[in-house]
């Protein structure tokens, strides 16, 4: 796998071949335009492909509440893409269901009203764009997810939290959401005053704040690709940083009307393109892994003769 590249080097990259170091004619904000416009082609290309496992499977918790019914999905969730809900409270695993047979409505109510004791089912509400997509769970939740407001000190590059005054009530497993740690980070190991991490810290920072919830229910979900907001955020598709870098550098030279170097850049970029496609082509399955059944103890009915 390529290295991550951040945008400071992406957008650094272009301006160099651009020789834009100290002009103002493409704003920071244009460059990031064009960067995000990128990212959304690889991105599209992908889900056309249906490879998105390969690139963006996700995972976070949904805190639930006592009496609650509807619930935010993951804030980078791509298209209300749920993979699957899954309910773990230590003693019991279970995939939760969508209600998708055709008296759902009618069930879902029944559900609602007998409260059943040993399982969910779910299905997704949008009564308003402005509060956005939502997963509604059938009955209302009974139970509390605990959650857990911790403080203590990160260095980059290690995955310890330090200086913790108690641990108590977190176990191995619990996720992590923290401003110096990437997405998805959860709890390896811990003592009384320490956790360390499923990844390594990003920043340092003496007196770091992270919320640690339960996982009693996960939602896997395919997440939208990241764009970035700043020089150290890193691009998503390393190996295809190049088409990346060519977009941006085609609309800069774009926007100056009549420069004859856009054309040639511009076949530059169909290019990089095209061999981005074909190994993103070359991802899908191919069903080469599976194993053909051994047929060999079976007697063809033509090898039977008039036995």
């Amino acid at each position: 796998m390529s290295a991550y590249k951040t945008y400071e080097f992406l957008s650094g990259f272009v301006k160099s071949k651009l020789d834009l170091q100290e002009e103002v004619f493409i704003t920071s904000a244009e460059l990031l335009t064009y960067c995000e416009e990128a990212l959304r082609f690889c991105e599209a290309e992908i889900h056309k492909l249906n490879i998105e496992d390969m690139y963006f499977v996700s995972v976070e918790p949904i805190k639930l509440n006592t009496g609650k019914s509807e619930y935010s999905l993951p804030a980078n969730i791509y298209g209300n893409k749920i993979l699957r809900l899954v309910y773990d409270n230590g003693s019991k695993v279970y995939d939760i269901p969508r209600i998708k047979i055709e008296k759902r409505f009618e069930v879902a109510s029944l559900m609602d009203r007998y409260q059943t004791a040993d399982s969910y089912g779910y299905m997704l509400m949008n009564n308003d764009p402005r509060a956005g997509t939502r997963v509604r769970l059938y009955p209302k939740s009974r139970e509390e997810t605990s959650q857990t407001t911790i403080a203590g000190a990160t260095v980059a590059g290690s995955a310890v939290i330090t200086g913790i005054a108690s641990t108590t009530g977190l176990q191995v497993g619990d996720f992590v959401a923290c401003d110096e740690f990437p997405d998805g980070t959860r709890v390896e190991d811990l003592t009384s005053t320490t956790l360390t991490l499923t990844y390594e810290a990003l920043t340092t920072n003496a007196t770091a704040s992270a919320v640690v919830t339960q996982p009693v229910l996960l939602c896997w979900f395919i997440r939208s690709v990241n764009i970035p907001a700043s020089g150290s955020d890193l691009v998503d598709f390393p190996e295809f940083w190049n088409f990346i870098a060519q977009y941006m550098i085609v609309q800069c030279l774009a926007k100056e009307l009549g420069n004859p170097r856009v054309d040639i850049e511009r076949a530059r970029l169909t290019e990089i393109k095209d061999q981005m496609i074909s190994t993103l082509t070359n991802m899908v399955p191919d069903q080469d892994d599976k194993i053909e059944k051994d047929l060999s103890s079976y007697i063809d009915q033509d090898e039977m003769g008039d036995y």
